[in-house]
């Protein structure tokens, strides 16, 4: 049995770069890396079985990393402690954890970087995903300058000092990734609106300039629910940085979070300076 760690990841703003290659196309915008996430094991069986939080699924995404990576009948097992389909990058690590693991268990002798390449693939491929495989793969505050998959695609990142990264949040529902990317007119509004954002980033590159172009962009596209929006303006009202976590209705809040109580429990965690890694 391997076990293997990503982090999950939240995306303030973003901005689709179109490309027929799955390794070309992605994202560029800003994001951040969370100690909560995903814990894959994996081992030998008689047939290959894939299970979320216990139980069986068909799950797309890591199903194509097993296809890929896989040279025997496998029980992939993945355990997540942030919510599914709330815009924490889930189907992301969950493909990473799942890659490093099976590396490990076929001693396969692949790079980080290929690793990567094959989960941002599943994710671009199943349309859960565009750039969350390559900040999971590094970790931090991060800036995606040029789309595609790790060794491809281009980040940076903003340096978050460690009494900074206490993240809170609160589900306030779910969103499909996939839904969204279908409608072209969304697609034209994120565009237009997250390379805008990401214009502004890099003129003042700062954890507080993320939180309020996140804001921004989440209010600009529509793509934020109105509970979201009393949520935001409650923490904003206590002093703190609060914004709406891409593609998802969670709220997501930096410090100062307490206003989140009021709509939902608040989980709390920390920005995860460290990448996917074997345990």
């Amino acid at each position: 049995m391997v076990k293997a760690y990503a982090p999950a990841h939240i995306t303030g703003f973003f901005k689709i770069c179109e490309n027929v290659n799955p390794a070309l196309m992605g994202s560029i915008g800003c994001g951040m890396a969370l100690k909560d996430g995903c814990v894959t094991e994996v081992n030998l069986a008689d047939e290959t079985s894939i299970r979320i939080n216990g139980t069986k699924t068909d799950a797309p995404t890591t199903s194509y990393v097993v296809s890929r990576l896989a040279r025997e009948p496998v029980n992939v097992s993945s355990s997540f402690n942030v919510p599914i389909e709330g815009g924490f990058g889930a189907s992301g690590s969950g493909a990473l954890s799942t890659a490093f693991a099976l590396n490990k268990l076929f001693c396969l002798n692949m790079t980080v970087m290929e690793l990567g390449k094959v989960a941002h693939e599943a994710e671009v491929i199943n349309k859960t995903g565009l750039g969350d495989v390559i900040s999971q793969v590094y970790g931090g505050l991060v800036i995606r300058k040029k789309a595609g998959s790790p060794g491809i695609g281009i980040i940076d990142r903003i340096p978050v000092p460690d009494d900074e990264t206490r993240v809170g949040y609160v589900t306030l529902g779910k969103m499909s990734t996939k839904s969204v990317l279908k409608d072209p007119q969304m697609v034209k509004e994120i565009n237009f609106y997250g390379q805008k954002a990401m214009n502004d980033l890099l003129k003042f590159p700062s954890l507080d300039n993320f939180m309020s172009l996140s804001e921004r962009f989440s209010i600009e596209t529509g793509l934020i629910s109105q509970k979201a929006k009393d949520a935001i303006k409650a923490c904003k009202a206590e002093g703190g940085h609060a914004s709406m976590a891409m593609l998802g209705d969670v709220v997501f809040a930096v410090n100062e979070f307490g206003a989140l109580s009021n709509f939902g429990k608040v989980s709390v965690s920390r920005i995860s300076h460290g990448g996917a890694r074997l345990l």
